[in-house]
Parts: structure tokens; sequence; C-alpha cells
């Protein structure tokens, strides 16, 4: 079995840091966790031809399928949490902004049939004005059972205000990237006087899209995929480049960090936990990626490239804290399903730019490293 290099790739000046250009769609809702765009258009750019498929089996908010698609290739993005295929699908499918207002206006029409949120759950009606509240509840029951590509990205869209700071964010001054609790929010506002803002939704919908829509949608569609990572319907070596950021053990509580987004769509943020795989445990988190580790593998074409973007992290053990090289673990499994190692690039992160996590890591995670795998 090949093991990391001791001698890693460690690059002071990343060639994508350098790059602040950014396709405005990429703006649509800010998800915690997210890789720069410039990142994976280096690998797009460097590692695939135009008309390539470039995958990404835990897409996100869909950034790895847009640049894809950006740079003249096939995207294609995965990821079971229904509020990451909601964004990845809106970023894989082409818009046009006068239809989009056109269909807003006709929601607009239909709405006004809520009179009361008293039966609203308190921890939603912490975050809104009657209001405002009255009318997310009567986009939510119009869009509900409607899947076709204006709707998805009119519920993306409103992921995307569905709380923030901006003045077109639809709740208390709250974070953008992820749903904050109900408890802090309530005692923020009562400390700092702030009001629940009422806001006119089609409206901030229509702001939130031309700010989404300042650039043209690429020429080609990509896919969106709402698979197990473990079970991914692709054919084999059908796909010419993977790159991914997959769980970080379990530093990152996805679910319950977009608790809110999933109940506008929907659902329970403790079911869609369910759904995921979210363990400090090495056993549960190593089969966990093994088993993904496979399908990739099986999926992606001989003499192709595989990029896996994970940080290292602080985990709390019987005998005190350790520094797990989160590459390294996952590069053993890689190694096992056939992966060969090509390098490994180590990104230290500055203080300012760091995920914290009150449980897991303390300090933040410091270091990421990038495993660059090849199926031979």
């Amino acid at each position: 079995m090949d093991m990391i290099k001791e001698e890693q790739v460690c690059i002071s000046d990343l060639p994508w840091k350098k790059s602040i250009k950014s396709h405005s769609l990429h703006s649509i809702c800010s998800r915690i966790c997210s890789f720069p765009p410039a990142l994976v258009r280096h690998f797009i750019l460097n590692y695939s031809d135009e008309a390539d498929i470039v995958f990404d089996p835990f897409s996100g908010k869909g950034t790895l399928p847009l640049e894809a698609l950006i740079c003249g290739r096939i995207g294609y993005g995965n990821d079971v949490s229904p509020e990451a295929y909601i964004l990845t699908k809106a970023k894989c499918s082409r818009i046009n902004k006068k239809r989009l207002f056109y269909l807003l206006n006709q929601i607009k029409k239909e709405m006004g049939f809520i009179k009361s949120v008293n039966n609203v759950d308190e921890k939603i009606r912490t975050f809104y004005s009657d209001f405002t509240l009255k009318q997310i509840l009567e986009i939510k029951e119009i869009l509900k059972n409607s899947n076709s590509k204006y709707s998805i990205f009119i519920k993306a869209l409103l992921l995307g205000i569905i709380h923030g700071a901006s003045s077109y964010s639809l709740s208390l001054r709250c974070s953008h990237s992820y749903s904050m609790s109900p408890n802090y929010v309530k005692n923020y506002a009562k400390k700092h006087n702030l009001i629940r803002p009422e806001r006119d939704v089609i409206e901030c919908l229509k702001q939130k899209a031309s700010v989404c829509l300042k650039d043209p949608f690429p020429n080609i569609q990509g896919k969106a995929f709402d698979f197990d990572s473990r079970k991914i319907k692709l054919k084999d070596n059908s796909i010419n480049l993977i790159i991914s950021s997959p769980p970080y053990f379990g530093i990152q509580t996805y679910a319950y960090d977009n608790w809110l987004r999933l109940w506008f769509l929907g659902y329970d943020y403790k079911d869609v936990s369910k759904m995921q795989v979210n363990s400090n445990s090495n056993e549960i988190y190593g089969d966990f990626m093994f088993q993904s580790l496979k399908e990739m593998y099986r999926v992606l074409k001989p003499n192709s490239h595989c990029f896996i973007i994970v940080g290292d992290v602080k985990k709390k053990t019987s005998k005190g804290h350790i520094i797990v090289n989160t590459a390294k673990f996952i590069e053993n499994f890689a190694n096992h399903v056939g992966f060969s190692t090509e390098e490994v690039i180590v990104d230290n992160i500055p203080q300012t730019k760091k995920v914290l996590n009150s449980s897991l890591c303390s300090v933040g995670i410091c270091t990421e490293r990038i495993l660059h795998l090849k199926k031979n």
C-alpha cells in the first residue's frame, strides 16, 4: 500500500490564490466549508479538456459543476443533503432572467392566502416579522411540489436570503453562511434593539436574482444528483476528472448548520442528519470514505485524476487532543481501492480564515491538504 510521500508539496504562493474573479452565480447562497472557485478552476484547466465530464460527489453549493461549465466542460455535482442538491441543481441549469421575473410575478398573484402565522414554530418566528413570514410560507406552499428548473432556481435564491445581513435578507441580522441558533438570535436582537424586517419577498428575490445573474450563464448545462456518495448511479469509467471536498470527520454538523434552509424545503434537520455520515469515529468515517472512494474509482476513467481537499482536524480523545492529518487518513483507503498518490499540496490557512467548531476544533483548521490521486 502506497503511503503519502514524506516530502509533501508546500506552496506558499498557490496559483489560485492570485485570482479574485468569480462568476456572479456563485453568490446565490453562502455555505460554510466551501472551496474557492479559483481553486477548482485551476485543476479543471490543467487536468481536463473541453467537453470532458468533471464531477464532485460532495458538491455542497455547486461550485465545481458551475466552474466546469464556465470552462467549457460538462459539470456534474452530487450531494445527499437537500439544500446542497437544490443549490447545485440551480447552478447546472440555464435560466432566462425575463422568464424568471415573469414567474415571480405570477407567484405574487397567487399569494395572500395565509392570514396568520400563530401556529408556526416559535423557533421560526424568532427570525421574521409576521408580514415577511406569511410570504415565505406562501412561496413554500406554492413551490413545494414543483421541480421545474425555474422552481428550483427560485428555491435556491430564497435559500440565499432566508437569513443574512443584506438589504434583501429576510431575517433579523444573521450569518449568511449558516442557520444560527434561535435563542442566540433572539437574545442578540433584544440586546441590540433589532427589529424583524418587513420585506416584500418577491422583490427581495428579484434583487438577489439581479445580483446572481449579472454574468451570463454558461452555454453548457450540467447535471445534479442526490445520491449517497457510496452508491453513485453513474456508469463505470464515465468521468474525466473528480474534484471534491468530503466531510472532515465530524467537524461540521451540516444538517444543523442549515436547519432553517431545510425547514423551508420541507425537511427536519434531524432526519437529514441521519442521511449523512458525520462521525469522529475512525472506523465509521474510514468505512464511509472507503466506500465513497470505491465509487469514485469506479466511475473515473483510467489515467484520470482525482483531487480530494481536506483539512487537518483537532480531535478530542480519552488521552487529550490530537491533530489528525485527514488527507493521510483518507490516502490509505484511496490506495487500497486502486488509486496511486501523485502528490499532496499543503495550504496553510491564515488565522482570520480558519473554520472553527467549538466542540472539536478550538483553534480552527490550520492546514488544508489537497490529495492528488490518479487512476492508472
